[in-house]
């Protein structure tokens, strides 16, 4: 995230509401992700989503709520976090961001300076 000028810290550890880190852009805009690691063929399901949703806007202000896993994001997950604004990158889209060096912003499909903040 501060590769992509998101400025960042990490604030995961037990009761962190699920947040792992929280950032926030040049635009104002909050970002908290939560990374769930997993074993190879992991898979990472709904409730976790519901957490992300249920806590990045109300609890930590955020804009955008972003799983991500090494692993993969079930079907039923990907499709409620494409309905209710919690964003996913998985094992595919993480290898887009840390490898080939797209931007958060981009592997997300995020438009600069768009402001929302999840409720």
């Amino acid at each position: 995230m501060i590769r992509d000028g998101i400025s960042t810290r990490h604030v995961g550890q037990r009761g962190d509401q699920a947040a792992d880190a929280i950032g926030r852009d040049r635009w104002g805009r909050v970002y908290v992700a939560q990374c769930k690691h997993t074993t190879v063929g992991g898979r990472v399901g709904s409730s976790v989503m519901y957490q992300i949703k249920g806590t990045a806007g109300p609890v930590h202000g955020a804009a955008f709520g972003v799983l991500v896993t090494n692993g993969q994001v079930t079907r039923d997950a990907r499709a409620w976090g494409d309905l209710n604004a919690v964003y996913w990158l998985d094992r595919e889209r993480l290898r887009l961001w840390a490898e080939d060096g797209l931007s958060l912003q981009e592997v997300l499909h995020l438009q600069p300076g768009r402001r929302r903040v999840l409720g």
